[in-house]
């Protein structure tokens, strides 16, 4: 069995697309989507697709409250070693929205 059948059999079909829709929204206004197209073709796992996209948003607040671009290295060492990622997994459905499951998370590391 080929690795993107594996995907499309653990996760609905119309689910994935509905993630790669969320994913995209703010990059593809046009009919056609280069990235969303690439992201299909790859079939990368939800899980790491959603915790991009928090990281992704993660990043951007940091570095608004900070008044510099942190960077993706910088923003992915304080994910992994501040405990962001442990409180995604906590968090982490697969039928949750991103904006959810970012919010929860937040929530997760406020406790």
């Amino acid at each position: 069995m080929r690795y993107e059948e594996s995907v499309m059999r653990k996760h609905s079909k119309k689910r994935y697309i509905e993630l790669l829709d969320e994913l995209t929204d703010e990059n593809c206004k046009c009919k056609y989507c280069f990235l969303k197209k690439f992201l299909e073709s790859l079939h990368p796992e939800p899980r790491v697709l959603v915790q991009l996209k928090c990281l992704e948003k993660f990043k951007w607040e940091k570095s608004e409250a900070e008044g510099r671009d942190i960077g993706w290295n910088e923003a992915g060492l304080i994910w992994a070693t501040e405990g962001w990622a442990v409180a995604f997994n906590a968090v982490f459905h697969e039928y949750l929205s991103i904006v959810q499951v970012y919010r929860l998370t937040k929530e997760e590391m406020a406790k």
